[in-house]
């Protein structure tokens, strides 16, 4: 084995181990995220206060990055070189964003129904026809509150809609972890639809036996859609 020439020596340059969150943050400034998100939520009535913008961006870095809580923040705002280089002047602490969050409520769900809605438009470009995939997920919890779920899991059981065409979450329902799975899907599948941007129409419905309903085959049958179970 031939080993090529080299010399260590010890640097002072700034470095992360977070890097490929730089590609995460490029395109969330190609979407302009940050003037959507602004557009949508309530601004700050102080100018002490952090815009919506500001809590929603560090919380989508702080997910891709693997953070499963909001204490994980805590690792972004100690990055000096990615807040450097992101340009992230601002960094809410776990605290803070959490009390902005009960805060939104029901006026936050609204926002980002809004947001994801435009978000959906750019992503489905040219795309006239979706299929729909919709499932529980099972959100393993520890609080006192949380009920436990058909896997004895103490938790939640919210349900998720994704297109397939572009791997987009359309739609969401909070649901107590004891929430039958077959639960309103009919109603949900409509919520989605209602989602979808002006001219995108479900063509293919995908769903698992929770969907082996009369209601769910009927509305496919009258709507034209192609149903797998």
């Amino acid at each position: 084995m031939n080993i090529l020439p080299h010399n260590i020596s010890t640097t002072h340059e700034l470095l992360t181990s977070r890097g490929g969150l730089l590609a995460i943050a490029t395109l969330m400034q190609k979407l302009k995220l940050t003037n959507l998100i602004d557009k949508h939520f309530a601004l700050p009535k102080s100018n002490r206060g952090f815009k919506p913008s500001v809590f929603i961006n560090s919380l989508v870095l702080m997910q891709h990055e693997g953070g499963i809580r909001l204490d994980d923040l805590k690792y972004l705002k100690k990055d000096e070189t990615l807040t450097k280089l992101l340009g992230l002047k601002n960094i809410p602490t776990p605290g803070t964003v959490g009390d902005w969050l009960r805060r939104m409520g029901t006026t936050g769900v609204n926002a980002i129904s809004s947001i994801n809605k435009e978000l959906c438009r750019i992503g489905l470009k040219d795309i006239k026809y979706i299929t729909l995939d919709i499932d529980a997920s099972e959100i393993i919890s520890d609080k006192k509150e949380a009920k436990k779920t058909y896997k004895y899991n103490q938790g939640y059981m919210p349900m998720v809609g994704h297109i397939a065409e572009i791997n987009h979450v359309i739609e969401t329902d909070f649901r107590e972890g004891n929430t039958a799975p077959k639960t309103r899907n009919l109603e949900f599948i409509k919520k989605c639809v209602s989602n979808l941007p002006v001219g995108v129409s479900m063509k293919y419905l995908r769903i698992d036996c929770a969907g082996y309903q009369k209601s769910i085959i009927q509305y496919c049958d009258e709507e034209k859609v192609h149903l797998s179970i």
